[in-house]
């Protein structure tokens, strides 16, 4: 009967999508978010930060509506918390890609989560585990994307269901899948020109390959528009620096192109990377800023999401407390370079350019019809540097990114 019943919503969802109600995947695709994005938690962004965001060329923030938060009783919504934030956003012309997530205890039971340091909660509602469950995630889900349609938001699954923290008390790749299927249908079905990505795994596609194969057994691809994935690659609570994703993000792209000619078709999105000052330094954590967006562009990964604005927790010793750009109370630690990030940020990536020396890095873009270099050294240093000309004007790298006009650069000298 259940084999029936789902068979008979694939062939519901086909005839949908025979008849064009709602956008292509290429159509879809081509509103996604692009460029470098900011997660921000909603409670704790002021219209100072959202301004300073604005302000560095940044088009898109990433943040959560939490369905235990807005469905309190069955059936009823209270969006009052959401509406507030989409209307502050769209005073200073920023974007959203909101992660729709959390269980809610009006469906599912309640678990006690273990000690770690990504947890906020020691007790949270359980994922939707059943059909009943699975439906009434999708009836939220629907109900944010019509109210939200003209907005253009992007809707983002779920987070890092491949974690416990996120998907109690184990990650269960099947019961995900059904629930991207079930909750992507539902919001094209009230918002068809809605763009939806999933499955925001805390690992790249090759490092959690369950993932994306039950996704690939489900009629979830079909109507998904970008694959998510977060690119932190920690082991050992070591994380390699940002050009390292580069051969990830190749071997991640490699993976999907042979799942299925649909997985193939679907580009990648970063939908969550960054540094803890505590770990790298205020210096490096800036300059990693730009760093993850451009190792990201130069390998075919044209969105890459910041985490995050604001330190959002008070736990000192904690790496999780210490990922924001500015402190808790707003303070600066290094902070993004205000002058770099709006030149960089409108610039068309054309191609790596080959250094010879692998602690140089060159990247060259196009802005209308000028070439650019953009040129920095891979080091987490904040005091090395490096003599060299881009263009026949000689520049000191260092380990933050600098743009000059050319399309060509020579090393003149070691620096130090």
């Amino acid at each position: 009967m259940r084999r029936r019943a789902r068979s008979r919503r694939s062939l519901a969802w086909a005839m949908l999508l025979m008849l064009g109600t709602w956008l292509s995947p290429a159509q879809a695709a081509g509103r996604l978010p692009t460029g470098l994005g900011i997660h921000v938690q909603v409670w704790h962004i002021g219209p100072a930060d959202l301004e300073r965001i604005r302000a560095l060329g940044i088009g898109f923030v990433r943040w959560g509506i939490a369905w235990d938060a807005v469905e309190t009783a069955p059936g009823r919504f209270d969006w009052s918390g959401p509406d507030a934030f989409i209307e502050r956003l769209g005073r200073v012309g920023l974007g959203s890609m909101v992660i729709l997530g959390t269980g809610n205890p009006l469906y599912s039971p309640m678990l006690d989560l273990p000690p770690h340091p990504g947890a906020r909660w020691t007790r949270v509602a359980a994922p939707p585990g059943s059909e009943a469950e699975r439906a009434a995630f999708a009836r939220f889900a629907a109900a944010a994307a019509a109210r939200y349609a003209a907005q253009g938001v992007t809707w983002e699954i779920w987070n890092e269901p491949d974690s416990r923290i996120f998907w109690p008390p184990a990650p269960q790749p099947d019961a995900y899948a059904q629930l991207v299927e079930a909750a992507c249908h539902a919001i094209k079905a009230a918002a068809p020109d809605a763009a939806v990505l999933a499955p925001a795994t805390a690992a790249l596609p090759h490092r959690a390959p369950q993932f994306f194969y039950s996704l690939s057994r489900t009629g979830a691809l079909d109507c998904l528009d970008g694959l998510s994935a977060h690119s932190y690659r920690i082991q050992g609570g070591v994380q390699p620096d940002p050009e390292s994703v580069a051969a990830e993000n190749a071997t991640s792209r490699g993976f999907l192109d042979r799942l299925s000619p649909r997985a193939r078709s679907l580009p990648m999105l970063s939908t969550e990377w960054g540094y803890p000052s505590s770990v790298v330094g205020a210096a490096s954590q800036a300059a990693y800023l730009a760093r993850t967006y451009l190792a990201n562009l130069a390998s075919g990964v044209s969105a890459t999401v910041w985490y995050e604005w604001k330190d959002s927790r008070d736990e000192p010793l904690n790496p999780e407390s210490h990922f924001g750009l500015v402190a808790a109370n707003g303070e600066p630690k290094a902070g993004p370079d205000s002058a770099l990030f709006p030149r960089l940020l409108r610039l068309d990536f054309v191609r790596r350019l080959e250094t010879g020396d692998p602690l140089i890095q060159a990247l060259l873009f196009r802005d209308d019809g000028v070439e650019h270099v953009v040129a920095w050294l891979r080091s987490a240093d904040p005091g090395r540097t490096l003599r060299a000309e881009i263009g026949g004007t000689a520049v000191t790298l260092g380990i933050v990114p600098t743009i000059l006009r050319g399309d060509r650069i020579a090393v003149s000298g070691r620096g130090r």
